[in-house]
C-alpha cells in the first residue's frame, strides 16, 4: 500500500538515488536515479513523497514520486 510521507533527504549520488529518513517513523527511504534526478535532490532538503515499501528489507521504503515541500 502507498503512503504520503515526509522525508529529509541523507545523501543523493549523482547516477545512484538517494536516500532519506521518513520525518513520522525514521525509517530509511530509496530514491531511485529517476526520482532522484527528476527533482535535483540535494542533502538535507525536504520533500514530500509517495512510498512503498521496498523489495528489499534496508531501506524498508521506496519513493515512486516526490516533490519538494516549500518553505515559507
Amino acid at each position: 500500500m502507498a503512503e504520503v510521507v515526509n522525508c529529509i533527504i541523507t545523501s543523493s549520488l549523482e547516477g545512484k538515488g538517494a536516500f532519506g529518513v521518513r520525518k513520522d517513523t525514521d525509517e530509511n527511504c530509496y530514491f531511485p536515479v529517476s526520482v532522484a534526478e527528476a527533482l535535483d535532490i540535494e542533502a538535507f532538503e525536504e520533500v514530500e513523497a509517495i512510498v512503498v515499501r521496498n523489495d528489499r528489507s534496508d531501506p524498508a521504503w521506496r519513493a515512486i514520486k516526490a516533490r519538494r515541500v516549500e518553505r515559507a
